[in-house]
């Protein structure tokens, strides 16, 4: 199945990317799509644990089952006043 994946703030840095379309098996988890791009991307894996990932308006975890054409949101920790 493919999925999207956008990459918010500076996870575009580390992915070269905004937008980032990725084929992951059926029945795939956030976490395997985070797996995918962390070996893609050097970058982003060093950051992995810091990132929250959204479907939507909605953060979701990492066991969170996705389906064909979803668009996933990488949200890097925000910092400011």
């Amino acid at each position: 199945m493919d999925i999207v994946v956008e990459c918010c703030g500076p996870a575009g840095r580390w992915c070269g990317a905004d937008r980032i379309e990725l084929a992951l098996p059926a029945a795939a988890r956030v976490a395997d799509a985070l797996e995918r791009l962390a070996q893609r991307f050097p970058e982003l894996a060093a950051r992995r644990g810091q990132l929250a990932c959204a479907i939507g308006d909605r953060v979701v975890p990492v066991n969170e089952t996705l389906t064909a054409g979803t668009v996933l949101s990488l949200i890097p920790p925000v910092s400011g006043g």
